[in-house]
């Protein structure tokens, strides 16, 4: 019995120990755990979350994908649609014209419909031959009020959306009813080259804190290259708010360049962009913004809850009195001025450090000419005052170029002599020796507007002389 006492005793012992050493190697991964936040997160249960939770994202019917591209057959534009919505959900595709500004549909009477297949995937040929537009703003929307969508479908995205979610959802309304839509807008140039455009996630960011309130700021960031200014936006204001934007030459320009208003409306984040056209940067140029009642803001129910009919409950640096009554938005930008002052009847652009004049032909050269005239030799001169004030070893590039009437080779001919007829003239002023001058010839094969117009073509036909060229 002592014995058997003695060795039952040991095993005892024998366990307790081990289950001692066990239990200090629990406490010290738990110590390193809590030591360090990332050996934390690796657990096996936090791996199954996670998982769990990306995989029910990706079952989500309602928490809506969407990817795809619109192809540019030569003024031909397909749609093809990739996504996770609900086989047999209608897509209404459109096509709009000046999408900066009115955005007119090309189109009133096609059917602008797609359905989605079983996998999620819908494509669309726009039947409009675009070849000859501009900029052209292609539109993907699915919506739930009056849209023909069957029950099942209504069931799960909700009768007006509300079940929506994520980046490609925006809201609306119609008679005085908030609803939820998927939208999805894509700019093409129809013009030009073959060229495949992605359909991209927008990008959200986190909502500000005051959201919706009647104290309302906006944040700008200003670009621009040779065709538009570019505004990049941040605020508190309501998703809908429409906003204005126009370009003047100058305080006492009574008319804007761009005579049709820029527009667009803030998204669910309270950011909006912006894109404005503009013929020629001036030194007293600026860029205003603006807000008014009466503006086409889409929330409009909850707009007149948040700020009053009129605006009246608006407050803030940016608010100002409305001249017709109430209150209105007003956000006013200077674009930085050109590096030289451009002579009369030129044009001025600006690309970061680039900067373009140009120069009509007409102003320069009789027709199918390259011998100046006498009467642009005020032209050119206004044009050496200006680039002798630029600094030693400044790189100036002339290039010509025509519109598209006549032989192709003969054109590019002429624009190579009139470069050069251009750069004769500076130089013999000796005024710009330090600066370093080159010429090109590119007959029509660079143009800046439609040659379908004696308008386009009038500013196809240029010299440009191009500072510090990229």
């Amino acid at each position: 019995m002592g014995r058997k006492t003695c060795l039952l005793t040991l095993i005892l012992l024998t366990f307790f120990f081990l289950v001692g050493c066990e239990n200090n190697k629990e406490e010290q991964a738990n110590q390193e755990k809590r030591s360090n936040p990332a050996l934390e997160n690796t657990n096996h249960a936090s791996e199954k979350e996670v998982v769990a939770e990306n995989k029910a994202d990706d079952t989500d019917p309602t928490t809506i994908k969407l990817s795809g591209n619109v192809e540019n057959k030569n003024g031909k534009i397909v749609v093809n649609g990739e996504s996770n919505l609900i086989e047999g959900t209608k897509v209404e595709i459109d096509w709009l014209d000046r999408p900066f500004s009115i955005r007119n549909p090309i189109c009133l009477i096609c059917d602008k419909f797609a359905v989605v297949d079983k996998n999620g995937n819908f494509t669309y040929e726009i039947p409009t031959d675009l070849k000859g537009y501009g900029n052209i703003l292609v539109t993907i929307k699915v919506a739930f009020v009056g849209s023909g969508q069957t029950d099942e479908i209504e069931a799960i995205y909700g009768e007006h959306g509300e079940n929506l979610k994520g980046p490609f959802v925006y809201k609306d309304e119609i008679t005085d009813v908030e609803y939820q839509k998927i939208y999805a807008p894509i700019l093409v140039l129809p013009s030009g080259e073959e060229t495949v455009y992605p359909i991209e996630t927008p990008k959200r960011e986190t909502v500000p804190n005051d959201y919706g309130s009647a104290n309302v700021w906006v944040e700008t960031e200003l670009t621009n290259d040779h065709y538009y200014f570019y505004i990049k936006g941040k605020s508190n204001l309501l998703e809908g708010t429409a906003l204005s934007a126009f370009y003047y030459s100058s305080e006492d320009a009574s008319l804007a360049q761009n005579w049709v208003n820029s527009s667009t409306n803030v998204v669910s984040d309270g950011t909006f962009s912006i894109q404005i056209p503009y013929d020629t940067i001036t030194e007293n140029g600026y860029i205003t913004i603006t807000s008014e009642p009466s503006s086409g803001h889409i929330l409009k129910t909850k707009m007149k809850q948040l700020y009053g009919e009129h605006f009246e409950k608006m407050t803030g640096e940016l608010v100002i009195p409305n001249k017709e009554s109430g209150k209105m938005i007003q956000v006013v930008l200077y674009p930085k001025p050109p590096i030289v002052k451009a002579p009369e009847k030129t044009r001025v652009t600006t690309d970061g450090e680039e900067t373009k004049i140009q120069l009509p032909d007409d102003i320069l050269f009789n027709h199918d000419q390259s011998d100046l005239k006498p009467d642009s030799q005020k032209t050119l001169n206004e044009l050496i005052q200006a680039l002798e004030k630029l600094k030693a070893d400044t790189v100036i590039q002339i290039n010509g170029h025509t519109d598209n009437t006549g032989d192709d080779q003969y054109n590019m001919m002429l624009s190579e002599k009139r470069a050069k007829s251009v750069e004769a003239y500076l130089r013999q002023s000796g005024k710009i020796d330090a600066i370093k001058i080159s010429t090109s010839g590119y007959g029509e094969s660079m143009p800046i507007a439609s040659n379908d117009s004696e308008e386009g073509k009038a500013k196809n036909r240029r010299v440009e002389i191009v500072i510090n060229p990229k």
